[in-house]
């Protein structure tokens, strides 16, 4: 009876509330429904109204819904007894989803995390109709579980207790399960995420997808599976709010904003920040500069045809073994405020992108991959030439287009993968050797390499003076268990973040000019002005060096990069393109090189080889004699018997030509 006598007093109570604070929202959903069944409100706005019922909403969701549904029927002017659903937005009782333990269960709750599944949407009988075997009389009963189907307990017509469900009489809502995992940058380093179920239904369902950022309002449930007997938590939503904006889950307080403030404003800030980036490994500055700049990341843009140019810059780190990649890859993943770490060797393509994954009834849903769930932040990965090839290509489309696109178990989706990749391989051949080309010592394919905005090569070089003052750094940090860090690892995450939401800076005419002539300059130098001459940059380094511009304004909190910053970026991208992009025989820069793919002094190479294979076919009945074809290569044209070797090999596994027979060669 006191239960009873609560319920109306809510109904009243709401009614009220409604009639006062969302009159005019009640009659827009009524006159549209059953188009919109939902009504949303404000949780702040009912604690401002009635603190008790607010509080009563989350000690007793279920019972406080009901009323707020009952009330709306109540006032409805429209008299339509609508079935509306009143969802809930802005509930203060945040709780992290690795809190939210039994001592939540039955209470109206809010977390926060990232999608990582969705299954199929399928539908849950609401109100199953029975027919009476014996009377043939129908009876409604409403189903509170999706698990099991309650029947009416005895016929009130004939007493029978033998009953059929009529499935096509019966009413049926849309019901969908998710789950979601908590947000990275809430990781502590070596913890497992921790994952809720979700339960979606109505106008709720196929509203999220995999890599989604979202806060969820629901009741926390529980039940029991039916094989392990053990009982399950899980969230029955009522409201879901995207976040959308970067970072949002850092909560910058009043001070933390004084003190970036007043980083920002330092003269030295860009050194400091470089210097902060990964301290406990000397040396590289170009490669911490590069880091840095890839923290803050360029301006994402959006063209008026839907066209997006991206702004996340992506960095790949070549060397040799035992130098510290590894651990450079582990200081980002941490200082990163949204970050995933993950192993080339222990990572496959669906790993990285999505995985299409059967859900408990057997259907087919997206699971997402490490790419899908750094979105808006950064990517490490580790060995990534150890990764098999075919996993490989799932990384084409996420480095450029920002997106990953499935076609899995009958599944079509694309989503979104806007992050920063922050990569490391090792040589094909132990150590690294500066008189051949990149590619050919790098086992990773010329698309992946040419998707890299920088490339660096880092080589384990015997130096006493160098040796000496790592030998120093690596025994004091051991010594002392200390590391000197100019800017504190926590605020400079916050830096970072705060700069990546609000600043984006926008190229003077001034900078526009600085990098027009280099572009120009550099692709048409006194040494590249033949017709078939080798292509020294390309537009896509060019866009390149707008992002690391951008970021280099970014890190001093600029309106506007300027000329200063499109220099330093241009520094940066030709200290990549002389230390790679330099064909060991010329001395030119190629961007073919870099890119993994052969000099222009090779390509001239091979086709002089051709046509010299060509001429020897003529001349010897349709086979080229390899001793003749050496001969002939040498004498002619300086190239060693080891380099035709090589090139006769290289046109062989290519397909141009073929050996017929031992000692002979045949073009295809």
């Amino acid at each position: 009876m006191k239960s009873t006598t609560k319920s109306q007093t809510s109904i009243a109570k709401f009614e009220e509330f409604f009639a006062t604070s969302y009159k005019d929202d009640v009659f827009e959903i009524l006159e549209t429904y059953p188009d919109n069944r939902s009504l949303t409100v404000d949780y702040t706005t009912l604690e401002v109204f009635d603190p008790d019922l607010a509080d009563l909403l989350i000690d007793k969701p279920e019972e406080v819904i009901e009323a707020a549904q009952i009330a709306v029927k109540n006032i409805d002017p429209l008299a339509k007894d609508a079935d509306l659903n009143i969802r809930f937005k802005n509930v203060t009782n945040i709780v992290p989803l690795k809190t939210l333990l039994s001592k939540y269960i039955g209470t109206f709750v809010s977390a926060e995390g990232i999608v990582r599944k969705t299954d199929e949407i399928r539908p849950r009988i609401e109100t199953a109709v029975f027919e009476c075997r014996g009377c043939m009389r129908l009876h409604e009963v409403e189903q509170t579980s999706d698990r099991t189907i309650l029947e009416p307990s005895l016929c009130g017509e004939c007493g029978g207790r033998s009953f059929r469900l009529l499935q096509e009489e019966s009413h049926y809502i849309d019901t969908q399960t998710a789950r979601m995992q908590e947000p990275l940058e809430n990781l502590s380093g070596g913890t497992e995420p921790k994952q809720m179920l979700m339960i979606l239904e109505d106008d709720l369902v196929d509203e999220l997808n995999p890599g989604d950022k979202v806060r969820i309002t629901g009741t926390l449930k529980t039940f029991r599976e039916e094989r392990s007997g053990k009982f399950k938590n899980y969230i029955y939503v009522n409201h879901i709010e995207p976040l959308e904006q970067e970072f949002e889950e850092l909560h910058l307080s009043e001070e933390d904003e004084e003190r970036i403030l007043e980083l920002a404003n330092d003269p030295n800030i860009y050194e400091k920040i470089i210097k902060s980036t990964a301290p406990s490994i000397k040396g590289y500055r170009q490669v911490k500069e590069a880091i840095a700049l890839q923290l803050f990341g360029g301006s994402t843009k959006k063209l008026a045809d839907e066209t997006r140019l991206r702004g996340d810059i992506h960095i790949l780190i070549v060397g040799d073994p035992g130098i510290g990649k590894s651990q450079i890859l582990k200081y980002v993943s941490k200082l990163a405020p949204r970050s995933i770490y993950t192993s080339g060797k222990g990572t496959t393509g669906a790993g990285l992108t999505a995985a299409a994954v059967r859900d408990e009834l057997g259907g087919w849903s997206l699971e997402a991959g490490a790419l899908v769930l750094g979105d808006q932040g950064n990517v490490c990965v580790d060995e990534l030439d150890k990764m098999r090839s075919e996993d490989r290509s799932a990384l084409h489309e996420a480095l450029e287009q920002q997106t990953v696109s499935i076609a899995k178990a009958g599944i079509m989706a694309t989503l979104n993968s806007r992050c920063s990749v922050l990569a490391a391989a090792n040589p094909k051949f132990g150590r690294f050797d500066r008189f051949k080309v990149v590619g050919e010592q790098v086992d990773l394919p010329a698309p992946i390499i040419s998707r890299f905005d920088l490339m660096f090569v880092i080589e384990d070089k015997p130096s006493r003076k160098k040796d000496s003052e790592l030998a120093e750094h690596i025994l004091e940090i051991h010594k002392s268990h200390k590391i000197d860090y100019i800017i504190e690892p926590d605020l400079l995450r916050k830096y970072i973040a705060y700069a990546r939401k609000n600043i984006n800076p926008v190229l003077t005419e001034e900078a526009n000019d600085v990098l027009k002539s280099f572009y120009v300059d550099t692709r048409n130098s006194s040494s590249n002005t033949e017709e078939n001459s080798s292509v020294p940059i390309t537009a896509r380094q060019l866009e390149a060096i707008i992002r690391l511009s951008e970021a280099s304004a970014k890190i001093k909190f600029k309106e506007f990069v300027e000329k200063e910053d499109a220099e330093k970026a241009i520094k940066l991208q030709m200290y990549c393109l002389k230390e790679l992009g330099v064909d060991p025989e010329t001395g030119e820069i190629e961007a073919d090189i870099i890119s993994g793919g052969k000099p222009k002094s090779e390509r001239d190479r091979m086709t002089l080889i051709i046509n010299e294979v060509k001429l020897l076919e003529e001349e010897y009945d349709g086979e080229a004699p390899l001793s003749t074809l050496i001969r002939n290569m040498e004498e002619n044209h300086g190239v060693s018997e080891d380099k035709v070797e090589a090139l006769v090999k290289n046109l062989t596994q290519k397909g141009i030509l073929y050996t017929p027979r031992h000692g002979y060669v045949k073009r295809v």
